[in-house]
């Protein structure tokens, strides 16, 4: 895998594919947001194949980088599972901005859920690079949503999930932890720099 170039504010290039930045604080968190513009009818959406869902999970430090590698060329020889996979991957992605902006949410936490029992079934703790073992959720197709359900479930369970704040940005919605209760952009230099510009056209026009 070639390394990470940085290519614009949100986003980077990870062999040849688009990418996020991490600004959530959490990768349960920076999965919700590989989708910009949530309330948008034109979203942005970084899933575009199950490439990017293997490679995301990868650079993520969810998977290594060689088990990706092997599941994008397994993959390739099995285009409809992996499309399967990949549009689980995003209902379950819709389902966890759900439950995390409202853990009220009985509908998403069934569905959230169900995905977690099945990462659950397959945990098993491993040797790690490092003295500590890791954990890992089995070798399948479906191991980069798994191992993406089972650090939600991480989340959900030892997060304080009021401390989650949506990006008020135009085309946004990025999630992110902010226990403080002083953060409103996913960045000040993305989104906050874009509205103060904004706001001061506006008054120049008034």
């Amino acid at each position: 895998m070639t390394s990470a170039e940085v290519k614009g504010g949100h986003w980077f290039v990870v062999d040849g594919l688009a990418l996020p930045r991490a600004v959530g604080g959490h990768p349960g968190l920076d999965f919700v947001n590989t989708l910009a513009g949530w309330a948008e009818a034109e979203p942005s959406d970084y899933l575009k194949t199950y490439d990017h869902l293997a490679v995301w999970a990868s650079v993520s430090g969810l998977l290594e980088a060689d088990a990706a590698a092997a599941l994008r060329r397994r993959a390739a020889s099995r285009k409809a599972e992996g499309d399967a996979i990949l549009k689980d991957a995003k209902r379950f992605r819709a389902d966890l901005r759900a439950l995390v902006l409202d853990p009220a949410d009985s509908r998403a936490l069934r569905r959230v859920n169900g995905v977690v029992s099945r990462a659950a079934t397959r945990a098993e703790l491993v040797p790690g690079p490092g003295p500590a073992p890791r954990w890992s959720v089995g070798g399948g197709l479906e191991r980069p949503l798994l191992a993406v359900a089972w650090t939600a479930s991480e989340l959900l369970t030892q997060e304080d999930l009021s401390a989650v704040g949506a990006c008020p940005g135009d085309g946004c919605g990025w999630v992110f932890l902010d226990p403080r209760g002083r953060r409103r952009w996913c960045s000040m230099q993305w989104c906050g720099n874009r509205s103060k510009v904004r706001a001061h056209a506006e008054r120049h026009r008034a």
